[in-house]
């Protein structure tokens, strides 16, 4: 399905660690950024039965060691899932509290467990396409289409619709911030 762009903003959330997490290979690197990758726009992909979403032209990697991390996350304005996608070195300090605690505490074990034991790596294939598990795509709510939106250093993937809820719920948000842009 071929992508169709926006020029609406990026979104921006309070995000905590949610329960499933997937490795995914891909991203932009940009000339001048030292390798690191690059995600503006926004791309409306389709999803095909087996969860098949085509990664952005304009996002593709020029460098093979960047590895991707796609977790879900839960939007606390609106109440929705939608999935996260953080290059290594952010996933990093996105799970630092995760890491930190007792190794045989039970309730440390049971966060550790709860958010780690859905760890899945995921690759592009020759398409390049990404193949998101149904573990991944159901708490997301994406099943025909998927919103993949550019976060500069960060992307989302969005059920189209929960998106525009998002949004508007940003949007509210931010005429009460004094230091929105």
């Amino acid at each position: 399905m071929p992508s169709e762009e926006s020029n609406e903003r990026p979104s921006t959330t309070g995000v905590t660690p949610g329960d499933s997490v997937a490795s995914v290979g891909g991203g932009a690197t940009p000339p001048g950024r030292g390798g690191k990758p690059l995600f503006t726009w926004k791309f409306k992909h389709g999803v095909d039965g087996q969860g098949r979403i085509q990664f952005p032209n304009k996002w593709k990697m020029r460098s093979s060691d960047a590895e991707l991390i796609a977790v879900v996350a839960r939007h606390k304005l609106v109440d929705k899932d939608f999935i996260l996608v953080l290059p290594f070195e952010l996933f990093g300090r996105f799970s630092e509290g995760l890491l930190d605690g007792s190794f045989t505490d039970a309730m440390d074990l049971a966060r550790r467990h709860d958010y780690s034991e859905r760890i899945m790596s995921l690759d592009l294939d020759g398409a390049g396409r990404f193949t998101l598990p149904t573990e991944l795509r159901e708490p997301a709510a994406l099943r025909k289409e998927a919103l993949l939106v550019g976060c500069i250093n960060r992307f989302e993937i969005w059920n189209p619709t929960d998106y525009d809820e998002a949004r508007a719920a940003e949007k509210i948000l931010s005429r009460t911030d004094t230091k929105t842009l």
